[in-house]
């Protein structure tokens, strides 16, 4: 019999390298991205968790990085390729978080969302060759040539100070911050799924005046709408707007069976106030 509390501890695994990427899965560069993992650490544990993530599209991308590492535990390590601006003066990155994750990305924002919520707690540009795949890195593809061996060699136990060199700070997106103002919340349009659902940074503990059963006056730019907040999308009529608080809390503004987004023309970056 095994007491509560007095559990054998599990052997140390090998840490989870998660791809998030805009490639796709029709074209050779995800298999390529693992095949450079593999041939520097064959033990590496590799986790296919987005590649369809809307090229180019930094700011979806920032969300789904955050969503999608949320719940992994202390020493996984994230691939987030979203890279526009590959191959330009934006440098390629190493990112720790305080609760001890870490992320090879582009330093274009994509972090954004990570770095609000766990914080940053060390960074390096990754300009050390030795760590990248051999010969001179494709100007097209840090992905292969630089974050993926990065990555893979992490995992094998390399610290992550001899990777790159120490900076100290990242690239983030122009975000509006959430925040009461006067009667109301005001916040951004964060990300647009693939349902047309708008997702934004607005958390359900920020004002206890928005409370499920009233009707919402959400005004962007010159333009007002009214939604109620409901509890779930079927409490919605069929192509009619309302709004509730999806499964990270954040404010959605939904269609039943229909996209929101396309209803009212919002994209990724609009500001909004959403008042009772």
């Amino acid at each position: 019999m095994v007491l509560a509390g007095c559990l054998p501890k599990e052997p140390q695994s090998e840490p989870v390298i998660g791809l998030i990427t805009d490639f796709g899965l029709r074209d050779p560069y995800v298999a390529e991205l693992k095949g450079v993992i593999y041939s520097v650490h064959p033990s590496s544990r590799v986790v296919d968790l987005l590649h369809q993530v809307e090229p180019f599209q930094i700011w979806q991308a920032a969300y789904l990085v955050e969503e999608s590492a949320r719940e992994f535990p202390k020493g996984s390590i994230f691939i987030t390729v979203v890279d526009p601006g590959v191959g330009t003066e934006r440098a390629p990155i190493l990112l720790e978080t305080r609760s001890g994750k870490f992320f090879f990305s582009p330093d274009n924002g994509i972090l954004s969302l990570v770095v609000e919520r766990e914080g940053m707690r060390r960074a390096w540009k990754l300009d050390k060759p030795a760590f990248h795949r051999a010969g001179t890195p494709s100007r097209t593809f840090h992905g292969r040539d630089i974050f993926a061996p990065g990555a893979a060699h992490l995992a094998a136990g390399v610290d992550p100070e001899q990777l790159g060199s120490r900076v100290q700070n990242v690239q983030l997106l122009n975000l509006t911050p959430a925040g009461v103002l006067g009667q109301g919340v005001q916040g951004q349009v964060i990300s647009i799924d693939r349902f047309g659902n708008v997702i934004t940074n607005i958390p359900r503990d920020l004002s206890s005046r928005l409370q499920e059963g009233i009707l919402l006056r959400i005004s962007i730019g010159e333009q007002t709408i009214r939604a109620p907040l409901v509890g779930t999308y079927a409490e919605i009529p069929p192509g009619k707007l309302g709004a509730l608080f999806n499964s990270s809390d954040y404010l959605e503004l939904v269609m039943n069976k229909s996209s929101a987004a396309r209803q009212i023309k919002i994209t990724e970056g609009t500001r909004l106030l959403v008042r009772p």
